[in-house]
């Protein structure tokens, strides 16, 4: 069989007639504002090897991948491609639309979940949230988000089960780490993304489901960043402020902004004091943008979680007397009364706020007091929690090794180790190779040696500004 067999090969692939593509196309075209006449025989004539004219083959390739979920290029299709553009995907940009967002979110996920290695290698840059965090800042109110398509209607009891689904691999995260659920979690980002592009819903329902499929592309974001895929975790991050701020959610929108500042901590203490100092200035304006994007209008616990950020990372740059000012509201602000939390900060607890303050009071001069406030932390977690128990006895190592207390800090690490397990965790092992940055240059006493050889063996050696292996399982 001759012809344009690439061709044939995709509408298999999406379950496309000739009919049906046809129609595909003409939709992709009117999208665009483009009137288009093509007809099943104009499809037979490209089965059959025929070159359409422009901008035929570039929409041909728009509606295949529309339809399969994944880019699909003019010269996958079996056309010649004449432009002379290249790949102009930017995974970190904002698009002018709800619609438009969305459909980048589709695009992410499909070449993520096709190109086992996309952006694999690719380095951790704390400036890149800069430009997202201003445009979340700046941008005008969000635009009317109904919309009437060719799918299903989406309605209260849809996005209740979209809730529901992202609370269930949260949880899973939290109890397994972010390997251990990462491609589910893009699967599922992908498979609801795609359904909402082709969706009819209101106005009020538009915005529940795009401030629902943030906190899911966020959710990928974070398993993303907790395999080791930082870089790539950088571009959920992003798309899912750019959700959140189009739907109106400017309490989520902050919350990713807290994450982003987070993420940015993390992989600085991690890093080399030269590259990880550069972190620094990122996060703790990050964490501010954060504050200023709830405008006082903060839950509790909510707004406590926002200052503890903020603290950490004032105390990363150094600036401990901001630092503890920045405790002591996020100390008044969970003690307040207040409306009920967002769902989403349900895991959110005294014994997490106890912990980010004894961090803080570490990393600010007062190791003292943030190791018996991080003891008092550890002791109060669930047993579900290991994720953070782990994490909490990595930074009670620390606090032991700010006091020159190595013999304890070598052993309460080991009971870290221990509880990681069979933890999937990359942001649990960055941690554990920060414990090992604050260790070296301390002398050549026998636990500080014996602790180094226990964090070499456990994670191994790995460049000191790159990013970490994907999918570590300690």
């Amino acid at each position: 069989m001759h012809g344009n067999q690439d061709l044939r090969r995709l509408m298999a692939e999406a379950e496309l007639s000739n009919t049906g593509l046809a129609n595909a196309v003409v939709r992709t075209a009117a999208r665009e504002g483009i009137h288009l006449g093509t007809t099943p025989t104009s499809v037979k004539r490209m089965l059959l090897g025929c070159q359409p004219r422009d901008p035929v083959p570039r929409l041909v390739a728009a509606a295949l991948s529309r339809r399969l979920g994944y880019p699909v290029t003019v010269t996958a299709c079996g056309f010649d491609d004449h432009r002379t553009a290249g790949d102009t995907f930017d995974a970190l940009r904002r698009a002018s639309t709800p619609g438009g967002t969305m459909g980048t979110v589709v695009e992410l996920s499909g070449r993520d979940l096709n190109r086992r290695n996309f952006l694999l290698g690719s380095a951790f840059t704390a400036s890149a949230f800069a430009e997202p965090a201003w445009l979340a800042l700046t941008a005008p109110p969000p635009e009317a988000t109904a919309a009437v398509g060719s799918g299903r209607r989406i309605g209260t009891a849809e996005i209740k089960v979209l809730g529901e689904m992202v609370r269930h691999y949260e949880s899973l995260q939290r109890r397994f780490g972010g390997g251990q659920v990462r491609d589910r979690v893009v699967r599922f980002v992908h498979d609801e993304a795609r359904v909402a592009a082709e969706a009819t819903y209101s106005e009020q329902h538009g915005r529940e489901l795009f401030s629902t499929l943030a906190q899911a592309t966020w959710l990928a974001g974070l398993t993303t960043a907790d395999s080791g895929r930082h870089a790539l975790g950088q571009r959920y991050y992003a798309q899912a402020l750019h959700l959140a701020t189009q739907a109106g959610d400017t309490l989520f929108a902050a919350n990713v902004l807290a994450e982003m500042s987070r993420l940015t901590i993390d992989i600085g203490n991690a890093t080399s004091q030269a590259t990880g100092a550069e972190h620094g200035p990122h996060a703790a304006a990050l964490a501010r943008s954060a504050l200023r994007m709830t405008e006082g209008a903060a839950t509790p616990r909510f707004a406590a979680w926002l200052h503890a950020i903020e603290a950490r990372g004032l105390a990363f740059v150094g600036d401990a007397r901001s630092a503890r000012q920045a405790i002591e509201e996020a100390q008044r602000a969970f003690d307040r009364p207040g409306p009920p939390e967002p769902e989403w900060l349900a895991f959110y607890g005294e014994p997490d706020l106890i912990s980010d303050v004894g961090q803080c009071l570490r990393d600010a001069g007062r190791p003292q007091q943030g190791l018996a406030l991080l003891e008092q932390a550890a002791a109060a977690l669930p047993e579900d929690r290991v994720t953070a128990r782990a994490k909490t006895r990595i930074h009670i190592a620390a606090a032991h090794l700010e006091l020159g207390d190595y013999d304890q800090a070598e052993s309460v690490a080991g009971q870290a180790f221990a509880d990681m397990g069979e933890l999937s965790s990359a942001r649990t092992v960055d941690r554990v190779v920060a414990l090992r940055q604050r260790a070296r240059g301390r002398g050549r006493h026998p636990a500080l040696l014996d602790l180094d050889e226990r964090i070499t063996e456990l994670v191994g050696e790995r460049p000191s500004s790159g990013p970490g292996p994907a999918g570590v399982t300690p």
